[in-house]
């Protein structure tokens, strides 16, 4: 056996020597034939430029005849999207968006699908439709020149309240954008002695009041308005802001964690219900739970996965950011009465 071993060792090392590459085992979210997959995979995206260059990066390496076209856009254009289509599919996976928080919300575009490595995932949908991929921590994007201007400190969301923010403050609306919608119930969270309780929701009014009807609907927005100078502080989520640090050269904001706490959210991709890929989709949803995209995610995007084999030695800690558990389930049924509880808050302070 051991002479067999050095044999085959020894011929490797030949290959290698002559020039000739010995094939890799294909990582284990790889088809065994990846032509079986056909040649197409539409992806409803919120994914922006760079990130979905992330994705192809890795995709085209293991499955290059298989190429993804994406339509991008916000999660509630998306779904709605889908939803028009709903008896002629057009698309075979929406990526990003899509929360643990969302409760069965979605269910009525999507199928099931268990990823075949869902022994590497540490979060699984209980309802089987999402492949959770990313793991979402809030915070907020401070402009350094203009809090130091001010001589305020900014290091949670009661300091949002501070009345030299008036009008200074960005937030983007809940109803339109996802992670607005988790910053919505972090708040509802973490500002009371109970979750959605009356001092929770007087926190709010107050920061409403302070925000001085400003409110977008595009979660990018807030934080290129904090970097180009235009508002103070936006509420926005811990990668986005550590990617423009990182990657985009932006030293004149800070990353600042709420000293009140946190949350933490899986949120991933999802199978439109009778795609016309079938085989691409669930390939598709396997690579999303894969450690190769998620560790390049790391990499390219500064964004936390589910993937258990990866450790995420820069960022803090759960139990430094002080967080606190949502029963997930329960909320998803809550989505709609807390959102239209938001939009009769909000009217009084629009102005």
């Amino acid at each position: 056996m051991k002479k067999l071993l050095v044999m085959v060792l020894a011929l490797i090392m030949a290959l290698s020597f002559a020039g000739i590459s010995v094939a890799e085992e294909k990582p284990s979210w790889v088809r065994e034939d990846p032509s079986s997959i056909g040649d197409t995979v539409v992806v409803y995206s919120t994914l922006d430029d760079p990130q979905q260059a992330t994705v192809e990066a890795i995709w085209y390496e293991y499955y290059p005849n298989c190429t993804i076209e994406w339509i991008s856009g916000s999660v509630g254009t998306l779904i709605a999207r889908a939803r028009g289509e709903i008896n002629n599919p057009q698309a075979d996976v929406i990526m990003g968006g899509l929360f643990e928080s969302d409760g069965t919300t979605y269910h009525d575009v999507l199928q099931q699908y268990t990823p075949t490595i869902s022994t590497e995932l540490n979060k699984l949908d209980p309802y089987g439709f999402y492949t959770f991929f990313d793991v979402q921590y809030m915070a907020l994007v401070v402009n350094n020149d203009l809090v130091n201007e001010l001589g305020i400190e900014i290091n949670g969301y009661e300091d949002l309240l501070n009345p030299a923010l008036k009008g200074r403050i960005i937030m983007a609306d809940p109803a339109a954008s996802s992670s607005a919608y988790r910053q919505f119930h972090t708040i509802l969270a973490l500002m009371g002695d109970s979750f959605g309780d009356d001092k929770s929701w007087e926190y709010i009014d107050a920061l409403m009041e302070n925000a001085d009807g400003v409110i977008t609907t595009s979660s990018s927005t807030v934080f290129r308005s904090v970097i180009s100078g235009e508002y103070v502080v936006g509420l926005t989520y811990e990668n986005i802001v550590q990617m423009q640090i990182e990657k985009n050269g932006a030293d004149n904001i800070t990353l600042v964690y709420p000293v009140e706490g946190n949350t933490a959210c899986a949120s991933g991709a999802g199978m439109i219900k009778d795609c016309q890929h079938y085989e691409a989709a669930a390939a598709f949803l396997d690579f999303c739970g894969s450690v190769d995209y998620q560790l390049a995610r790391v990499d390219e995007n500064c964004a936390r996965g589910t993937n258990n084999q990866i450790r995420y030695e820069n960022y803090p800690a759960d139990e430094e950011l002080g967080l606190v558990e949502i029963d997930w389930e329960w909320l998803g049924t809550q989505k709609e009465a807390l959102l239209e509880k938001w939009a009769e808050h909000w009217a009084m302070y629009a102005g």
